[in-house]
């Protein structure tokens, strides 16, 4: 058990990742991304239990499930290559998008 988690455990606060199935932001965006050792792109977000890597041609969004070593650098293993650029592009095309409720109040 690490000190954050006795700390949160102490302070009667419970890990979000183990309670829900979206993962913890801040241990997967802006790492290098790598694949079979070559570099794929950066991590720029994290969608649900998807990671969102962008290089300088395309945005993909890759399964958590395909990671397997998040250190320094992000290692993946095989994932459906065009799924995760068609859901990358779905998700670059929907991020600047503000949706408001039936008052006119900004919602996220």
């Amino acid at each position: 058990m690490s000190i954050l988690d006795k700390i949160s455990s102490f302070l009667g606060i419970k890990n979000q990742e183990k309670e829900s199935s979206d993962l913890i932001a801040d241990s997967y965006i802006g790492k290098f991304v790598k694949q079979d050792y070559l570099e794929i792109g950066e991590s720029i977000g994290v969608e649900g239990r998807r990671i969102i890597i962008k290089n300088p041609e395309s945005v993909m969004s890759i399964p958590v499930e395909a990671v397997y070593k998040n250190e320094e650098t992000i290692s993946v293993g095989d994932f459906n290559r065009d799924e995760a650029l068609q859901l990358g592009k779905a998700w670059a095309e929907q991020k600047d998008v503000m949706k408001f409720d039936e008052k006119g109040m900004l919602i996220k």
